[in-house]
């Protein structure tokens, strides 16, 4: 029998494609989940709590991980307003924001639906905002330029706040011997929430306004990282979003073009650390396989097992014997949508497909509210079956 390890231990083993004593489980439970339907110690709107952290680690006995985030920094004569405006022929309200930089003013519109979940604000980066954009942030470069100054690298503010956050943090990761995570770097996924359905046209007919964007971005994302790179902060995993970094949206080439070398930098920032780094892809990641192989990410995260024609195979001989797979079960087919010997099948196919080396079993992207908890139930009874 192999020594039992800590969470942390387990995490960061599966990720190096190391021996494990047995497949982590760690997965992300929505932060609408409802403390009196299921979890009696989760915190509502507070899903990373050290309340749903004693429930999953002691209840549950899953791997979570804690979260560590360093925000970008904003420039201090920044100034913003909203209002609401009822347009004739409108079906619901027009709420507007502006927000005003030393570049200019930076303006977006958003129709409010009943089911529009950020109140009387417009945030600038919410995937809520796409569908009900009637005008986005960004469309052009004065537009980007101005929003450089709602992105700069953090200050002194900010950092210490990230110190003050760590504190908290590093005291929950040392009660239950949990891996520490900083979610750092948007890239293109920002694009979709800031330029909305008009970033595919942008990046066609007016590429140097992605790429100066992307710019901006990457040079905040580089600072950032040092920041939680710093030892004294104990991070040790980097989470990169690349949910909508995929030919869902771009090219393969347009991806190798835009992202290629900030990534190879971002990652190399993080190993030369010492820590490793984890790339969020969903969907749309079969033309681009062979470009993932290369990229020196240690793990690929929410690789969508059942939506989008995507054959886990392939994807496990392409990218499995050099990178851990975080994920193998699609949270809203099997677990939303299945009963629980559909959950359970899916979670042997998973072992089956990727093996025990370099895997973390994880319900992609996120488990939800309203999905029965008996197919969760399913979900981690066979996970500690087979794991």
């Amino acid at each position: 029998m192999k020594p039992k390890m800590s969470s942390r231990e387990r995490m960061l083993a599966a990720i190096r494609r190391e021996e494990v004593d047995y497949v982590p489980l760690s997965t992300h439970f929505s932060e609408s989940q409802s403390a009196e339907r299921k979890f009696r110690a989760w915190q509502q709107g507070n899903a990373h709590g050290e309340h749903a952290l004693l429930h999953q680690v002691e209840e549950l006995g899953l791997d979570p991980v804690v979260y560590l985030y360093v925000s970008p920094g904003q420039h201090p004569e920044v100034t913003s307003r909203v209002w609401e405006e009822e347009v004739p022929g409108e079906p619901h309200p027009i709420l507007h924001k502006e927000i005003r930089t030393p570049a200019g003013p930076l303006t977006a519109a958003v129709r409010r639906t009943e089911d529009w979940p950020h109140g009387t604000d417009v945030p600038l980066q919410s995937d809520f905002c796409v569908s009900r954009f009637v005008k986005p942030w960004l469309q052009t470069m004065e537009d980007v330029e101005r929003w450089a100054y709602l992105h700069m690298p953090p200050g002194d503010r900010e950092i210490a706040a990230t110190q003050e956050q760590a504190k908290r943090v590093r005291t929950w990761a040392e009660q239950w011997g949990l891996a520490i995570v900083t979610p750092i770097g948007y890239g293109l996924t920002a694009t979709h929430q800031l330029f909305g359905v008009d970033m595919i046209y942008v990046s066609m007919d007016n590429p140097e306004v992605m790429d100066r964007f992307l710019e901006i971005e990457h040079q905040t994302t580089m600072r950032r990282l040092e920041i939680a790179l710093d030892p004294a902060l104990d991070v040790d995993i980097v989470r990169r979003n690349g949910f909508y970094e995929t030919t869902d949206f771009w090219s393969p080439q347009q991806l190798r073009d835009f992202l290629g070398k900030r990534l190879r930098a971002e990652i190399g920032l993080v190993h030369g650390a010492g820590r490793v780094c984890s790339y969020t892809v969903c969907t749309g990641i079969m033309p681009i396989l062979d470009y993932l192989a290369e990229l020196p990410f240690d793990a690929y995260s929410s690789i969508e097992p059942a939506l989008g024609n995507q054959d886990m195979k392939v994807v496990a001989q392409k990218l499995g014997d050099c990178k851990c797979i975080w994920g193998g079960v699609s949270a809203p087919v099997h677990i939303g949508e299945g009963t629980p010997e559909i959950v359970r099948e899916a979670v042997r196919e998973a072992f089956e497909t990727f093996g025990k080396k370099g895997f973390i079993l994880h319900a992609v992207p996120s488990i939800r509210q309203q999905w029965p908890w008996k197919n969760v139930q399913a979900f981690i009874e066979e996970w500690k079956r087979l794991r």
